[in-house]
């Protein structure tokens, strides 16, 4: 613990943390007085060598300038890692919630401060309880909507996309027993093709598990925008690809024209699966097909 004070006064005890975030927020001042213990006196913090300045960062090569992305620059003075690496100082919902307005609302901020190494179990665990919570909220509107009332003469195609109380409340049992599977598996597979596609957009400048660093930030914190009544089923997915391209651009210090070129590929794969698993669940009844075409 880091002791701080000021024209004579004591502001407090904090962790190095605390005192970093304290710094880039401007609630603490380089000027201001620490001491902790092994220290003989009281010195400012602009003396502490985990608060100095950091140097200015070296030039691009004249080659590598007009790939690299400048519209979202890695910014100096905030503590390394995400307020969720540090969870164990601020506290554990205090971290998540953070972390959650961080990138759902800075996002080249977050992305510039997280983490490129180091254990893997902090994203997924992330990544797992935004996830699920945010699959059980959808669930829940399932089961409320398919209980109002619907036309009587449900038929053909419509038919097909209209959930039945006892079908929504089976899909809500899925969700809660098998949605940390589901979740973590979405994670390493969806990550996964969109570093591909990075690879083919030529933007990616760091390995595989960096990508899926930020699709377990991104997923993590945009799902729970499935919270929202109504609207949140087509905001989160909108979300998480806002996020998703930002990230990219920062962690693989790639142009965001790269990073947009490998998700539109990664969206038009998801259109074709989506509409190739379409096609088989309705092409074994041509009722259903012919009822779809005519509408």
């Amino acid at each position: 613990m880091i002791h701080i004070g000021r024209a004579g006064v004591k502001l407090g005890s904090f962790s190095e943390f605390e005192v970093g975030r304290g710094l880039a927020s401007g609630k603490f001042l380089l000027t201001d007085l620490g001491w902790k213990e092994g220290m003989e006196k009281w010195t400012p913090l602009s003396e502490f060598p985990e608060f100095a300045p950091a140097p200015p960062p070296l030039p691009p090569l004249p080659d590598e300038t007009s790939d690299r992305n400048q519209e979202f620059p890695v910014e100096t003075g905030l503590p390394e890692g995400l307020p969720w690496d540090h969870r164990k100082e601020i506290g554990f919902f205090p971290a998540f919630g953070e972390t959650v307005w961080l990138v759902l609302f800075n996002p080249g901020q977050a992305f510039s401060r997280m983490r490129v190494s180091g254990r893997l179990t902090d994203p997924f665990l992330y990544n797992l309880i935004g996830g699920w919570l945010g699959a059980i909220a959808c669930g829940i509107y399932l089961v409320v909507t398919s209980r109002m009332p619907q036309p009587p003469d449900l038929t053909g195609a419509r038919a097909l996309f209209t959930l039945t109380p006892a079908m929504a409340i089976r899909e809500l049992k899925i969700l809660v027993i098998m949605g940390p599977v589901i979740v973590t598996v979405s994670a390493l597979v969806l990550s996964g093709i969109a570093h591909l596609y990075l690879m083919i957009a030529g933007g990616a400048n760091r390995d595989f598990w960096v990508t899926l660093r930020v699709f377990c930030f991104s997923y993590g914190s945009a799902q729970l925008l499935q919270i929202i009544p109504f609207c949140g089923n087509l905001l989160a997915p909108m979300w998480m690809m806002v996020c998703c391209v930002i990230g990219l651009a920062v962690a693989h210090n790639t142009s965001t024209g790269r990073s947009v070129i490998a998700m539109a590929l990664f969206l038009f794969t998801c259109f074709l699966c989506c509409a190739g698993a379409l096609f088989m669940a309705v092409g074994s009844d041509p009722n259903v097909l012919r009822s779809m075409l005519n509408q």
